[in-house]
């Protein structure tokens, strides 16, 4: 059997393939999930439907350790995050916004707007200082830690 380069190569290529799959690609394990739920508050009054985000501050992971939660009409919110309920544990930059409109309130129609105005009405205790939505400029941080409880966030106008 003749030496071939490239079929020589094209073994090598495979090789480190399985290799890097086996390895997991050099990716760490991400930190444990902890449930993590508490209350939005704004000088001390509830703020419903807050779009509540919490950010890891550690490296090597994107957006699949993100965790989310929308405040309910008390402002009492719960995170979940692709790997799970929850947020992983460790710490975080935290943002607060408006959550995002309803899907039926998106277009143009005379019922899309009603249900628009509709929304907009339960939007108390507004407005959301804009620091607060910027990762770069909200002053709020959490340490979530393996036993959860609830992470109340105290904003001021």
């Amino acid at each position: 059997m003749a030496f071939d380069p490239h079929r020589r190569w094209l073994v090598a290529v495979a090789w480190l393939s399985v290799a890097a799959v086996m390895v997991g690609c050099g990716k760490p394990k991400p930190p444990p999930l902890a449930l993590v739920q508490g209350e939005v508050t704004i000088d001390g009054k509830p703020v419903p439907l807050a779009l509540v985000t919490f950010m890891p501050t550690f490296d090597g992971f994107g957006g699949e350790v993100i965790a989310e939660g929308i405040s309910d009409e008390n402002g009492r919110y719960s995170l979940v995050c692709p790997l799970g309920e929850g947020a992983c544990v460790g710490r975080h930059k935290v943002t607060v916004s408006d959550a995002p409109s309803p899907e039926n309130t998106r277009d143009q129609s005379v019922e899309s707007q009603r249900a628009f105005e509709a929304f907009r009405r339960q939007l108390t205790n507004r407005p959301i200082g804009v620091a607060f939505g910027s990762v770069a400029d909200t002053p709020l941080e959490v340490e979530v830690t393996a036993d959860g409880g609830p992470y109340d966030l105290k904003l001021t106008h």
